[in-house]
């Protein structure tokens, strides 16, 4: 058993997590239990009673399974931290693929690999028991089971490469590396925005261009009303695996691509899907995919730092049993575990910055469509079919929440004054 001061400060920085997590549930789960027999004020109008039980339903039903999952994983990183199992799966690997680069690189993925198979079982269930009990799985398990290969192999095929170009630069600038390193992760982020509408989603989703007809009428003319230069529309089968709905904007220049799911245009009418369009070309229009890089950015270059820190620091790696020889691959499996319990804290920051994308985008949207009905009644559709919670705790809310409330959305765009089509951002 590793028993030092290190590895019990890790776990305990793990307990309070957990404890946090278990405090935000329960009293979200109260908060809405109190209300299961009253549909909040000013949503009756489209939601009946029991159409909002079954959403709490659904909501205790989440919050159950995500508490679940949250003490399994505690126990297993507990358990890989206190037996001793990460440096003897570590020093076998190393002995049977060598040291050198590229055997470090096959080392970190294997065991990846390894750890990432005891969350499958979860992810059936959440898939195949909870969302199916709903109604709203609508996969297979060969999709199901497809999907996990192929999620493996791209992981492989963009990973691999890029963890062994950062091995390379840990043994061969030992003092810079962790820099040289960030700045590979950030331009293959720029990359993977490029080239995932086009490569990487049409392996998992069928993508049509959105037919002629009033629907992709109104929808060029919205693009051209908010001089948003764009080259297809499409619509995306997000009916094979599930029944929710959704929207978003992808890629950059000539490969800005706009998706909406197929439920989505089964839901919704001409003017709210031209509504849920506007507030993505807002996105757009405020920048919001440069500052997520930005801030992004920031945080991956803070992490290499203590990264790096922590890889000239042979007590860190000494004390959960590792050899310090080859630090790289056990300090980044280390430093995943770790750092969970240190960004759960810093998550309301990013919800809050979120949500102000998600007004803003909102503001532009009602703008640009010069009145603010189509919207409000989207966005209700969208919670409607997703069962979505309609009364969160406020807490709760701020570390789960990347969107704002349905009732904050839409007081903030009831404030708000569409200026009938003026498109400026």
């Amino acid at each position: 058993m590793l028993v030092n001061q290190v590895t019990v400060s890790v776990i305990a920085l793990l307990s309070l997590k957990l404890l946090a997590e278990r405090f935000l549930n329960f009293t979200n789960i109260h908060h809405v239990l109190l209300r299961r027999n009253e549909i909040p004020y000013g949503f009756e109008t489209f939601v009946d009673l029991p159409t909002y039980q079954k959403s709490i339903d659904y909501t205790l039903a989440k919050t159950n399974f995500s508490s679940l999952c949250a003490v399994w994983s505690f126990v297993f990183d507990s358990f890989v931290i206190f037996s001793g199992l990460m440096p003897c799966l570590v020093s076998a690997s190393a002995k049977f693929f060598g040291t050198q680069t590229i055997g470090q690189a096959v080392s970190f993925f294997l065991i990846n690999f390894l750890f990432s198979l005891f969350g499958i079982p979860f992810s059936w269930w959440r898939q195949f028991r909870l969302e199916d009990f709903f109604g709203f799985n609508r996969s297979t398990q060969t999709i199901f089971w497809t999907d996990k290969a192929k999620e493996y192999l791209l992981c492989f095929i963009f990973g691999f490469p890029i963890f062994y170009v950062i091995a390379w630069f840990f043994q061969s600038f030992p003092r810079s590396w962790w820099v040289e390193a960030w700045a590979i992760l950030l331009i293959f982020q720029v990359t993977m925005i490029v080239i995932y509408p086009v490569f990487i989603l049409p392996l998992f989703n069928k993508l049509t261009p959105l037919p002629d007809g009033e629907l992709k009428a109104r929808l060029l003319q919205l693009t051209q009303l908010t001089q948003f230069p764009i080259s297809e529309i499409f619509t995306m089968d997000g009916s094979k695996r599930s029944a929710h709905s959704n929207a978003f904007f992808i890629g950059l220049g000539k490969f800005r691509h706009i998706v909406l799911y197929d439920t989505l245009i089964a839901q919704m009418n001409t003017e709210e899907v031209a509504a849920v369009l506007a507030h993505e070309i807002g996105h757009y229009k405020h920048q919001h995919i440069r500052t997520n890089l930005i801030v992004e950015g920031v945080g991956s270059f803070i992490g290499f730092g203590i990264l790096y820190y922590l890889s000239s620091s042979s007590w860190f790696l000494e004390s959960f049993g590792f050899q310090t020889e080859y630090p790289l691959v056990p300090l980044i499996l280390i430093f995943s575990i770790v750092i969970s319990g240190v960004t759960f804290w810093i998550d309301p920051f990013f919800n809050c910055l979120s949500r102000r994308h998600e007004y803003q985008a909102d503001r532009f949207a009602a703008d640009a469509l010069g009145q603010t009905e189509p919207l409000i009644s989207s966005l209700r559709k969208l919670h409607k079919e997703n069962l979505s919670n309609l009364a969160p705790h406020p807490v709760f809310s701020a570390f789960h929440y990347s969107h704002p409330t349905l009732f904050e959305r839409e007081t903030a765009i009831r404030n708000s004054t569409p200026s009938h089509g003026r498109s400026e951002a």
